[in-house]
């Protein structure tokens, strides 16, 4: 009994945790603690969010789909270089496109770049600085499903070149679209959507929802919304509520 009460405090706490809204630096705060106080891993933290993200596209797909992920240089960019790891494990085809250098890349999203080019993983790495190339614009196209990491939270203003380029490709596809925390030129905070900002038919944000996913308009900028866990402890979950 004492195990079944405390499974059920468990799985209220995250459902109330998921309902709610928090601000993007209430948002990075979360990853900080989780970080200082309960000595979790950043790298950890990063592939718990891709693993929700897969079980999810698993959900949603059934079957393995043909599958480009935009991955920017920062961590948003290293949950995308993460999730197309695990996805191919699962069999569904991947190919990347990463905005370089490398050595602009953060230090997780380069641990995860590290991983996948360790050894041959059947993933096609286009790591670009410019406009696509006619190979990745038609792998693109042959694409079923089409992931936005490029940005995450700090992706709000109008996508300044390539990602302009590569924005446009990506909202041609008729396809579906996934982004990764909050769309590309889409501020979390305000909801306002820049011209040429990624066109999500669903995004995956994590822990709680962002200020603008509870607009009335919501659905019309970031398509269904899901929050995902990242694995944080249910002690840290009633933490952050009694905080927020």
């Amino acid at each position: 009994m004492k195990n079944d009460k405390r499974g059920t405090e468990n799985s209220t706490a995250w459902s109330r945790l998921s309902n709610r809204t928090l601000t993007v630096e209430q948002s990075r705060a979360v990853d900080r603690l989780a970080i200082e106080a309960y000595g979790m891993h950043s790298l950890v933290l990063m592939e718990n969010a891709a693993l929700g993200c897969v079980e999810w596209l698993q959900h949603r797909c059934v079957t393995p789909q043909i599958t480009s992920i935009l991955c920017g240089p920062g961590n948003n960019g290293g949950d995308g270089l993460a999730i197309a790891r695990q996805l191919t494990v699962r069999g569904w085809p991947c190919q990347i496109i990463l905005l370089g250098p490398t050595a602009k890349l953060s230090n997780d999203a380069r641990a995860n770049l590290r991983i996948l080019t360790a050894g041959e993983g059947g993933i096609a790495i286009d790591i670009l600085d410019g406009a696509l190339p006619t190979a990745a614009r038609a792998r693109m196209r042959r694409s079923t499903v089409v992931i936005d990491a490029l940005l995450g939270t700090g992706g709000g203003g109008a996508p300044r070149a390539p990602l302009d380029d590569w924005l446009r490709e990506a909202n041609k596809c008729q396809t579906l679209r996934v982004a990764i925390d909050v769309p590309t030129g889409v501020d979390a905070t305000t909801g306002e959507a820049a011209s040429g900002h990624f066109h999500a038919d669903s995004t995956l944000t994590f822990v709680a929802q962002k200020p603008a996913m509870a607009l009335p308009h919501a659905e019309q900028i970031f398509g269904q919304v899901h929050v995902l866990p990242i694995g944080i402890p249910v002690q840290m979950m009633h933490e952050i509520l009694n905080k927020w």
